[in-house]
């Protein structure tokens, strides 16, 4: 009877859901050649491409797509039969997290959650994957460990838990004309702001205040994050907007600049949230990641 190398099940599930030879074999602790030895194998066992060239990027074949979920279900199942309940001690722990995040959580909170997983952990890695677009399949395929993000309506089956809320407070150089006097409502109006969204918005919940004030802003400026905000406000005569949990992080950063309160009200409070699938509810491991998220927000 011919065995068949069960590893390759877990190799192709990750070269399945990365798309990409080189994130693959960073995920697996490959290297790029052992990896694509192993495709080919893949290859030749399936007697399927699995992966194909779509201009510079690699796409999954519709037989890879078809054993997408099979295999993702075979390795769980097995890591589960090898891994007996309590079987698992968080000290010997050797996993990689990925957690879906803004800028927002993971420049404020990323090396603080390592610190605090390593504290019990010291074996564990922290990956932060890029925001997108709302993918809730993402948490449903276990391409990812958590989605950590803005407060929002998510799949039924998704558990969803409130972790931090923040306000947004105003920024800009410490010689920047609006400290001069008391900080009005009519005072923030007048000065040119920048505006950081992903989306590339200038208006937003600032605006619905000012607007029922009967007053307007102007946002000449409009940058994607919060931390590209910070950069370029130095030796400008621009105010920024921020979360507060961002804006702690500018005397860590050693950046000149003066924070104050927004004289608007009410505000928008900041919900965020981490959101994760049902079946890793029992998961130790991931328990203790959400336990950690839940810590490191608090101490804040």
């Amino acid at each position: 009877m011919t065995v068949p190398d069960l590893n390759l099940l877990v190799t192709l599930t990750v070269l399945i859901e990365e798309a990409s030879v080189t994130r693959a074999a960073e995920r697996l602790d490959m290297s790029a050649p052992s990896l694509s030895r192993a495709l080919s194998r893949i290859r030749t066992t399936v007697g399927d491409p699995i992966l194909v060239r779509a201009g510079r990027n690699l796409v999954p074949t519709p037989r890879a797509l078809e054993l997408r979920d099979r295999v993702r279900q075979l390795v769980e199942e097995a890591g589960a039969l090898l891994r007996p309940e309590g079987a698992l001690t968080i000290g010997s722990l050797d996993r990689q997290f990925t957690i879906r995040a803004n800028e927002y959580f993971s420049g404020a909170f990323g090396a603080d959650l390592l610190a605090r997983l390593r504290e019990e952990a010291p074996l564990v890695t922290l990956r932060f994957a890029p925001e997108g677009e709302a993918d809730d399949d993402a948490l449903r395929e276990g391409r990812i460990d958590l989605d950590i993000g803005a407060l929002r309506a998510m799949g039924p089956e998704v558990r969803v838990q409130t972790i931090l809320r923040d306000q947004y407070r105003g920024v800009a150089c410490p010689d920047h004309p609006i400290f001069s006097e008391t900080i009005t409502a009519e005072r923030f109006a007048q000065f040119e702001q920048i505006s950081a969204s992903r989306r590339g918005r200038a208006r937003g919940p600032i605006d619905d205040a000012l607007a029922a004030m009967g007053l307007e802003r102007r946002v000449p400026l409009i940058v994607a994050s919060f931390h590209t905000m910070l950069l370029a406000l130095p030796g400008s005569s621009l105010i920024g907007l921020a979360p507060g949990q961002v804006l702690r992080g500018i005397e860590r950063l050693g950046m000149s600049l003066r924070t104050f309160d927004l004289p608007l009200r009410p505000l928008d409070t900041v919900v965020i949230a981490q959101a994760w699938h049902p079946r890793l509810d029992n998961d130790t491991a991931h328990r203790f990641l959400r336990t950690a998220v839940r810590d490191v927000c608090s101490r804040r």
